[in-house]
């Protein structure tokens, strides 16, 4: 009986890894699916301190990020008029994507899961010394 009970947890353990490796590998595949292309069809911004919202700001047409198969993503924004182009790396987990650019990690959380061709991502800068904190809400979809 006690062998029973450890292979059903044993199976049910791997059970759980496997799926969320596959969550990781579906997010990845879903990124670079049509030469990994996204064009950046807003980015909503909105700038705190101490938790109080002093600014916001919509950005329409802001650009697009290239992820390559290989872990290479190339980000072009336009956000005060001229645009402005990152190249880095990129690696994902089930529920975000981290981007490095010049030594230094972006992390974006997934807010919603692909589908229909279109995501919603999000990255947080804090200071916590002055109590400042900018918030990117990227909508992407992928590009034709």
């Amino acid at each position: 009986m006690r062998k029973i009970a450890k292979v059903l947890f044993l199976l049910s353990v791997l059970t759980v890894v496997l799926s969320a490796c596959s969550k990781e590998k579906r997010i990845e595949h879903w990124l670079v699916r049509k030469d990994g292309k996204w064009d950046v069809t807003s980015i909503d911004y909105k700038y705190y301190v101490n938790n109080t919202l002093q600014s916001s700001a919509n950005i329409p047409n802001a650009g697009n990020i290239v992820f390559d198969k290989k872990g290479s993503v190339v980000m072009t924004l336009v956000l005060n008029g001229s645009p402005e182009t990152s190249s880095g790396t990129w690696t994902n987990t089930k529920d975000q994507i981290t981007m490095m650019f010049n030594g230094e990690a972006s992390v974006f959380k997934i807010l919603d899961k692909p589908k229909k061709d279109k995501m919603t991502i999000q990255t947080t800068d804090y200071n916590n010394s002055t109590g400042e904190k900018e918030e990117y809400t990227a909508y992407i979809k992928l590009a034709d």
